[in-house]
């Protein structure tokens, strides 16, 4: 999922400049001119918390008839508090035990 930035003020997000600042990037709006921050580090929406982990899904796509190839991998971020039990199943693989379409 891609993040959508746009000024707090006047809503643009074509006259945007950010300039990294350790962990934070501060944000500037040539069109208003005001400078906010912002922390690009995943939070988990449930409980606000920062201690994430990722978790790789392969995204699969048949390349030749029924033969299926990998075309990339999505990191998808998991909270190891809200998602403990959901993490606690270690996958020590990037492929699933079957991917779909497959006999």
């Amino acid at each position: 999922m891609a993040i959508e930035i746009v000024c707090e003020r006047c809503g643009s997000d074509e006259h945007l400049s950010g300039v990294r600042r350790g962990e934070i990037i501060e944000l500037t709006c040539a069109r208003c001119e005001i400078t906010w921050t912002r922390d690009p580090r995943p939070h988990c929406a449930r409980c606000g918390g920062d201690d994430m982990e990722v978790v790789p899904h392969v995204i699969v796509e048949k390349s030749r008839g029924t033969q299926m190839s990998i075309q990339g991998i999505h990191r998808e971020y998991k909270c190891r508090v809200c998602d403990a039990e959901e993490l606690a199943v270690k996958r020590d693989v990037h492929l699933p035990e079957r991917l779909p379409g497959s006999q």
